[in-house]
Order: C-alpha cells, then sequence, then structure tokens
C-alpha cells in the first residue's frame, strides 16, 4: 500500500512519547527530524503550579505560546505575566525561563532546528 505524502506529515500526538525537559518536565516532540523536519522543531510541554523551566539560554532563536493556565516569565533581566493567549520570542543567548502560578500550563515551544535545542541551564550560575 502506497502512502501518501499528506499522510506521512500527519502526528498522531497520542503515538509520540512524553519524556523530560532539561527542567525535567513532561515534554512531547511532535515535530522533528523523526519526520524529516530539517529546520524546525515543535513540542508540547505541561507545567502544574509550582513547577518552572529553569534559567537557561538556547545558541538559537524560541518562541514560546502559551495555550493553558498562567504564570510569569523571566527574560533576561526582566519578568513578565505569561498566560493563555500570550507567545514570547526569545533571542539567541538571552536567558530566560518561566514558572506556572495557576492552572495546568499548556505550553508549545518552537526552534528553528530539527531537534529540541542545546539547553544551558545558568540557573545558580554566578
Amino acid at each position: 500500500m502506497k502512502v501518501s505524502k499528506v499522510d506521512s506529515r500527519r502526528i498522531d500526538h497520542a503515538a509520540v512519547p512524553v519524556v523530560a525537559s532539561p527542567s525535567g518536565l513532561p515534554t512531547q516532540h511532535l515535530v522533528s527530524a523523526r519526520d524529516g523536519a530539517e529546520h524546525l522543531f515543535v513540542a508540547q510541554q505541561w507545567l502544574q503550579p509550582g513547577e518552572r523551566v529553569l534559567l537557561h539560554t538556547h545558541p538559537v532563536e524560541e518562541a514560546v505560546t502559551f495555550l493553558a493556565g498562567s504564570g510569569e516569565a523571566t527574560l533576561g533581566e526582566e519578568t513578565i505575566p505569561i498566560g493563555a493567549g500570550v507567545s514570547l520570542y526569545i533571542p539567541a543567548g538571552e536567558i530566560h525561563g518561566f514558572r506556572c502560578t495557576a492552572g495546568t500550563m499548556h505550553v508549545l515551544v518552537v526552534f528553528p532546528t530539527p531537534d529540541f535545542a542545546p539547553t544551558a541551564i545558568v540557573e545558580g550560575q554566578a
């Protein structure tokens, strides 16, 4: 049976394993090199109140979209409110992280790389 190109690009989330992010949070790699992507990575994450993404950097830019829940993000020296309907653009090398304060925070993460971008945790470093 021949599989069409449309079918080969359809990703059933139920078939994608949940793995730990660099901060230890449940993450699902939705679109990646596994699917033939060469310059795109899309993942989703979930945080419960009190959980957070540790302060870190990436060598590439990142886009993060918040679909549910609320909290606050650290971008460089700035702390800003985040929640459903908010997206962040994070330039390459900028220190960033975020935490959930209410509800289940559902997050989409996008990198211009075929895999989760290399991550340098900087929290606690002088």
